[in-house]
């Protein structure tokens, strides 16, 4: 069972809730790249050593540029999504610990990662919020990082529900979705996953709603309207049989909404860079038609 130590608490995601579901509309071709079922494996991480800060103001970047966490003057530590170049940058998690101006971020040698308020220490206290992986495991080097795939992790010396580390889970996903096969079994998104297109975002928040947010300012301008469905874990599949559903991961016969489009083996997802999601025949794609669903939020970018 995954564990969930935190949910973010922004109101720009909190706004997309009061969205109302929106009735789709044809697909609307834009030139787009070749898009893949699933993500490139890369090792590279942006670390933050034991014995290592963020200080108000400092920040770390992945390696692939498209997520930073920030420890911000006012407390709060904040991964964001990149957008546009000096553009709008969209909030995936937070400590919640603003309204603690000159707060910093540090990697202890014990495997604890801590927010101290200004002045404190692991001598003075002062600690406002942690991730709790201290503890006496000395195979592993304790860091904080950014991984290729934009998700921070925390790697500690307690042995808990993941192992020796802690995360938020915040993982960019490839823009096309696709049905598992014999080889592939995990392409489904869990809460905080998350893939961009060169106009927007989509997230599966860790309220369970399915957001859209356009990068020029951040607003929300789609959503599958599920934000708080009464299941732990929520999933986004593309089935088998053609259908896009958001379920629960624990019984996936609750489903919580579905782009009904079952009935088309090998259909697949595509965040488009005009802003539109579509679901496609097997066959189709923007350049050649056979959309079965669509956002239809082509023209809101």
């Amino acid at each position: 069972m995954r564990h969930r130590l935190l949910r973010s608490a922004f109101t720009s995601l909190l706004a997309a809730a009061a969205l109302t579901s929106l009735v789709p509309a044809a697909a609307h071709a834009a030139p787009s790249g070749p898009a893949e079922c699933d993500s490139a494996y890369d090792v590279r991480e942006t670390v933050l050593n034991a014995g290592q800060r963020l200080a108000p103001g400092e920040k770390l970047t992945n390696p692939t540029q498209v997520t930073e966490l920030v420890m911000q003057p006012d407390g709060n530590l904040v991964l964001y999504a990149l957008g546009n170049p000096g553009g709008y940058r969209l909030p995936l998690w937070n400590s919640g610990t603003y309204g603690n101006p000159g707060a910093y971020a540090t990697m202890q040698d014990d495997g604890n990662f801590v927010i101290y308020r200004q002045g404190g220490s692991a001598q003075t206290g002062g600690g406002i919020w942690h991730t709790a992986t201290y503890g006496d495991h000395t195979e592993m080097k304790p860091q904080a990082k950014l991984e290729a795939n934009g998700n921070f992790k925390v790697i500690g010396r307690k042995e808990g529900q993941m192992g020796l580390h802690w995360t938020p889970l915040r993982r960019e996903r490839t823009t096309k979705l696709c049905a598992n096969d014999t080889v592939h079994e995990y392409r489904y998104w869990f809460d905080g996953d998350w893939a961009q297109s060169k106009s927007v975002w989509i997230v599966l928040q860790s309220d369970h709603n399915l957001v859209m947010y356009r990068k020029s300012d951040g607003k929300a301008i789609w959503n599958s309207a599920t934000n708080g469905v009464a299941y732990y874990t929520i999933e986004l599949r593309m089935g088998a049989d053609g259908d896009m559903t958001l379920r629960d991961w624990f019984d996936q016969k609750n489903l919580a909404w579905r782009a009904g489009t079952a009935g088309n083996p090998g259909a697949y997802a595509l965040l488009q860079d005009d802003g539109n999601f579509v679901v496609y025949k097997a066959d189709g794609g923007p350049d050649k038609g056979g959309a079965l669903w669509a956002s239809g939020t082509y023209d809101k970018i």
